[in-house]
């Protein structure tokens, strides 16, 4: 069950996560479709934030009171590292959403900080897929 809702959660963060990386390639692309890309970052905020409540209200929880210490630590760990790069979606976020054509003013900056955040929610969905899934059977 636990399994199941991450892993379609985790192939929606994807897909969105492919979908925003399909329109963020060059500066050229960036200023013709701003309106599209902020949709597509609201897209993606909308499921992250629905992956981290059940994460924070359900998944965690439960696994910190996991009979095995391993799951109860690597659980802790990914907790940790979370609240991390939760701040910094949100940082990323608010940069370029609060204020109507923060991205048209600066493409480049918003291309280089769109690859890191990608590049960081991909890598903590395959982390949580091989490091902490495998663990749950």
């Amino acid at each position: 069950m636990i399994n199941d809702t991450i892993r379609l959660q985790h192939q929606q963060i994807r897909k969105a996560l492919q979908e925003l990386q399909e329109d963020v390639y060059d500066e050229e692309e960036v200023l013709k479709n701003q309106l599209w890309i902020a949709l597509r970052i609201g897209t993606l905020s909308g499921i992250i934030l629905m992956h981290l409540k059940y994460e924070d209200e359900y998944l965690y929880p439960r696994l910190l009171q996991h009979p095995k210490e391993k799951i109860r630590a690597i659980s802790n760990k990914f907790i940790q590292e979370m609240g991390d790069l939760s701040g910094v979606f949100e940082n990323y976020k608010d940069k370029y959403l609060k204020i109507p054509g923060t991205i048209k003013t600066n493409p480049a900056e918003f291309i280089k900080d769109t690859n890191a955040i990608l590049y960081s929610i991909s890598k903590r969905v395959e982390k949580e897929e091989r490091e902490l899934f495998p663990l749950l059977g």
